[in-house]
């Protein structure tokens, strides 16, 4: 629950502030996490972080001010001197062409849908038993890697436009395991998440490589530049949705002409018929806020619908500029992709399409040509050349670069079952974000740049 302590002194001097007339926002950030990394078989890190952290933003006419202080709230004194930082910071920033919108938390929100006290204090041992038993099912004559970051996460939002709280406490896990072949140097990987501790299993992971390591016994096979039908995995799809996002519908990049949409228009179709993308806080695959970090309450939000722009979201800065209405997408967005019609299984999708290209994850991914919508990332980990639904090599790393256009333009199916991928940061505040996407998506016609000789 809402700690007392911390709630009253932000409340109080929330209350201060308004008799003042100072128009500020405040932001707690809560965190408990923990982070486990191994290398070449044992653990390497074993760390953990309890901290809680103060942002308190001001605005003063065209001016705004902010401080972030990293501190234990004991009173209302610690919030007053950040406040007062704030409020002098205001009045020496450089004035706004714009005046910035107020901030305003819009409801009385307080929710712990996805929250796991076990999974909040999940031992290490936990973590450290899980990998022993990967290694021990799949073979120690590889050598493994991962890292499985794991905690909780706590918001307090007040501000003084009104006595709404907004108020989030959640838990989430990141999940990821490396095994790599000390001689020829291939890799395959296996990703897990979840917000409640048992969800990660050792079971799982060693099935995802003891399923693909036959295959990866055999020559490997180089893909010569051209245009190829490619399986994206769950993985690679949802860093491909999240970049066509950021550059195609967001209101900043379409507002100045950076975006891959810019010239486009609200009903136009952008994409396939087949792809819908929307904000959807209330899928459990998600870890879903209600609230986002500038106070807006979140709902249903659609983005692309059956191929067509529908929507676009605007930051509280953007908005205020170029003088659009705000969506509730301040640092935070629960992406869903909608499922389709195809088999669960990727290799049954493919089973009378021929050679095709599964490539389950996407490394080093970038953003060439943001106006073009053009992306690039290499395949590298546990791709795999089939033939007619059957896996017949593994596949030397191999660079896609193409559009978003394409690559959701021409697509031929989509996977029936939806999961869940972990896009959360390790090296920042911790800030739980997951993608909803189909497991699979078969795109035809994706271009492949470049391809190694060797793993």
């Amino acid at each position: 629950m809402i700690d007392e302590k911390i709630r009253d002194a932000i409340i109080q001097v929330r209350d201060r502030a308004k008799s003042k007339n100072i128009n500020a926002f405040f932001t707690m950030h809560r965190e408990k996490s923990h982070l486990l990394r191994i290398g070449n078989n044992a653990v390497s890190l074993n760390t953990s972080t309890d901290l809680t952290r103060l942002d308190v933003e001001v605005i003063d006419g065209h001016r705004k001010g902010s401080y972030s202080v990293m501190t234990d709230i004991s009173s209302p004194d610690v919030v007053e001197n950040a406040l007062q930082t704030a409020v002098e910071k205001a009045s020496v920033a450089t004035p706004k062409e714009y005046k910035p919108l107020e901030l305003i938390v819009e409801k009385e929100i307080k929710g712990m849908e996805q929250y796991d006290p076990a999974l909040e204090e999940l031992d290490p041992m936990v973590k450290t038993e899980t990998y022993r038993k990967i290694i021990d099912e799949t073979g120690k004559d590889y050598n493994y890697s991962g890292s499985w970051n794991s905690g909780s996460t706590e918001i307090l939002l007040a501000c003084t436009a009104n006595k709404n709280i907004a108020w989030r406490k959640g838990t989430d896990q990141q999940f990821s395991c490396v095994l790599k072949d000390p001689v020829e140097k291939w890799e395959l990987a296996t990703f897990q998440t979840g917000w409640q501790a048992g969800e990660v299993t050792a079971k799982n992971a060693a099935a995802d490589f003891k399923h693909i390591l036959p295959v990866y016994h055999e020559p490997g096979f180089k893909v010569e530049p051209g245009e190829y039908t490619v399986v994206f995995g769950s993985q690679a799809l949802a860093d491909i949705l999240r970049m066509l996002m950021w550059t195609g519908l967001n209101g900043k990049t379409y507002e100045e002409k950076m975006g891959w949409t810019s010239g486009k228009s609200i009903g136009d179709q952008i994409l396939s018929e087949k792809v819908t993308i929307v904000d959807d806080p209330s899928n459990m695959n998600t870890f879903g806020f209600s609230f986002d970090m500038k106070g807006l309450a979140r709902g249903f939000f659609p983005f692309v619908e059956e191929g067509k722009m529908t929507n676009l979201f605007y930051d509280i800065d953007t908005a205020g500029k170029y003088n659009r209405k705000p969506t509730p997408h301040n640092d935070s967005a629960s992406l869903v992709m909608k499922h389709g019609d195809g088999p669960e299984s990727p290799l049954e999708a493919v089973r009378n399409m021929g050679r095709v290209l599964f490539i389950p994850a996407l490394h080093y991914v970038h953003i060439p040509n943001p106006s073009k919508g053009l992306f690039t990332g290499s395949s590298r980990f546990s791709a795999v050349l089939l033939e007619n639904g059957e896996m017949r090599a593994p596949i030397f790393s191999s660079r896609v670069t193409d559009t978003f256009q394409n690559v959701f333009g021409n697509v031929e199916l989509i996977s029936s079952n939806d999961v869940s991928v972990n896009s959360s940061s390790s090296y920042d505040r911790r800030m739980p974000e997951a993608t909803s996407v189909p497991s699979y998506m078969v795109s035809r016609g994706v271009k492949i740049t470049d391809s190694a000789d060797s793993f």
